[in-house]
């Protein structure tokens, strides 16, 4: 079963080109995925209603995510091995960890600027 023909006056028909910069494009192309939307129905949705398209997609990075998570769980094995007794000596790694975890949690929470990131730097395995 094919997709349902569309009415006559919802068929998009007219073809409108404009050239943008390179960094005019990345703007655009990275709002679009934020927004869950290809950069056409973005454009479209920001010209004809007059605002921007809700946000969809978290702008921090998943690779920032799954950083987060290794964190967490170094953290949970860390306090494992310290309540069985086994590891007392890991005060600078959980120390390490608890900075690289606000750096992470800093971008989470005040990254408004999709196009405005900056990397997060070290590395959380053991």
């Amino acid at each position: 079963m094919g997709r349902p023909a569309a009415n006559e006056e919802d068929k998009r028909i007219v073809q409108v080109n404009i050239r943008l910069t390179i960094s005019e494009n990345e703007r655009v192309t990275t709002c679009a995925e934020a927004s869950a939307m290809t950069p056409a129905n973005w454009i479209r949705q920001k010209i004809f209603t007059g605002k921007f398209p809700q946000v969809k997609v978290s702008p921090v990075t998943a690779a920032m995510y799954r950083e987060l998570h290794k964190i967490g769980v170094n953290l949970n094995q860390i306090a494992r091995q310290m309540n069985a007794g086994k590891q007392p000596n890991f005060i600078g790694v959980i120390s390490e960890l608890g900075r690289q975890q606000t750096s992470i949690l800093k971008h989470l929470i005040h990254d408004s600027r999709p196009g405005k990131r900056e990397g997060i730097q070290g590395s959380t395995e053991l």
